[in-house]
């Protein structure tokens, strides 16, 4: 049986692999809050394109961070 989304976003959260498992997660629509989805997404595109969002006035280290705390708090791996 393949491994499910969620289930690899879990594991890769344990591990501390924060990109990839963002990557995975800012698609998720289901059992997760509009301002839990904004978060993750925002963290993402804020490690993939930090000068675009500080050029916007956005604080990148605050977004990942939110992200990953999210991320965390809803797939285990404790807060970061």
């Amino acid at each position: 049986m393949p491994e499910k989304k969620s289930d690899i976003v879990r594991r890769l959260v344990t591990d501390g692999e924060y990109k990839k498992a963002l990557r995975i997660a800012k698609d998720f629509r289901l059992g997760i809050s509009k301002a839990d989805s904004e978060a993750v997404k925002r963290g993402y595109e804020c490690m993939l394109y930090p000068g675009t969002y500080a050029q916007l006035g956005i604080d990148t280290d605050k977004a990942v961070e939110s992200g990953i705390s999210t991320l965390s708090r809803l797939y285990g791996g404790g807060c970061v």
